[in-house]
């Protein structure tokens, strides 16, 4: 809030990009919690922001609150393999671990305001990827159902702390159960009848900032996407990525967009070619709450997909140009196909 303040009084006082709004974050740490752990906890709430970005808290038990069918009001599997459940479980424990020692470093006056703004949201977060992760594995019989109750736990107790601080000043400002949706409560214990998700194998990711090379305006790296490497590609710039496989086989491209709408018009459209062959005009654009938009919000991702074939060389080129303004490509991945 008060970085959009500060834009609000005055737009140039951020610079554009992900180092404008790096360093309004560290001197806002540094301002409230010394320059002894500000590092560390930028890159904490770098990382805690990034997870968020992939899929919000709120959104880990794949429901939906505005749609009237029965169904989305269903805590079920998010289209996740196990491995990247692991992954995801693996790196928000690692920075709850750091919050967890920088606790103890904390000077008592500044224990409550180092309560609520940075291990409360960090920590609740957390346990609620790990209740919902783990009900998911859990209705697989891959786990116990204890991992997930007692993360929801957790929850409950850190919630009941941040309402009791100062003999209560704040209470009611935090709920476990905000408008007791769903998601929130404790995971209903049910076993699932279909089998958990098998992924396509990726054979390589390339996040937008890592171009090759590019001709026009120099992207602009916004500091968010799933890896907080996105680009905004102006319009008419192109940008390169060279990338090596074997010859003579068939893949499948994938293309990662933010999930924004035309800045002008109705089209939001890129032009994409491999080894400069076979251009493509792709539109990417969604038309009112149809149910790509919806789940484009839920995974803050817009994907294209094209089919293609290796040619004899090893080394590959793709060819990306913005055609309209407000095109920020997050990632490319390449799968093999199944």
């Amino acid at each position: 809030l008060e970085m959009i303040m500060d834009m609000a009084w005055n737009i140039n006082s951020i610079q554009q990009g992900r180092g404008g709004f790096e360093k309004h974050l560290k001197n806002w740490l540094i301002r409230e919690f010394g320059k002894k752990h500000a590092y560390e906890l930028l890159s904490i709430m770098k990382e805690h922001y990034r997870l968020a970005y992939i899929r919000k808290p709120e959104f880990m038990g794949n429901t939906r609150t505005e749609e009237k069918d029965p169904k989305y009001k269903i805590v079920s599997d998010l289209a996740w393999s196990d491995n990247e459940i692991a992954q995801r479980i693996s790196d928000y424990q690692k920075i709850e671990n750091q919050v967890i020692k920088i606790s103890n470093d904390i000077p008592i006056s500044k224990e409550s305001c180092w309560f609520q703004l940075i291990e409360y949201p960090v920590r609740a977060a957390v346990q609620m990827n790990k209740k919902l992760l783990y009900a998911q594995l859990a209705r697989h019989a891959k786990i116990s159902w204890t991992m997930s109750d007692r993360a929801y736990n957790e929850i409950t107790t850190l919630t009941n702390k941040y309402n009791n601080l100062n003999n209560g000043k704040w209470k009611y400002i935090m709920s476990a159960h905000p408008r007791d949706l769903a998601v929130f409560n404790k995971v209903s214990q049910q076993s699932a009848m279909d089998t958990t998700v098998i992924t396509q194998k990726i054979i390589a990711t390339i996040n937008g900032a890592d171009y090759h090379c590019y001709q026009g305006a120099k992207p602009i790296i916004p500091g968010f996407g799933y890896q907080n490497n996105a680009i905004c590609i102006n319009k008419n710039t192109t940008i390169n990525y060279t990338f090596k496989l074997p010859e003579n086989q068939t893949y499948i491209l994938q293309i990662a967009l933010a999930s924004n709408h035309p800045v002008n018009g109705k089209n939001l459209r890129f032009a994409l070619s491999i080894d400069d062959c076979n251009t493509q005009i792709i539109d990417y654009s969604t038309q009112g709450r149809s149910e790509e938009w919806k789940l484009n919000v839920l995974n803050n991702q817009a994907i294209r997909q094209v089919e293609f074939k290796t040619k004899s060389t090893t080394k590959h080129t793709i060819t990306i140009k913005a055609i309209d303004e407000g095109v920020v490509l997050d990632q490319i991945k390449i799968l093999k196909q199944l």
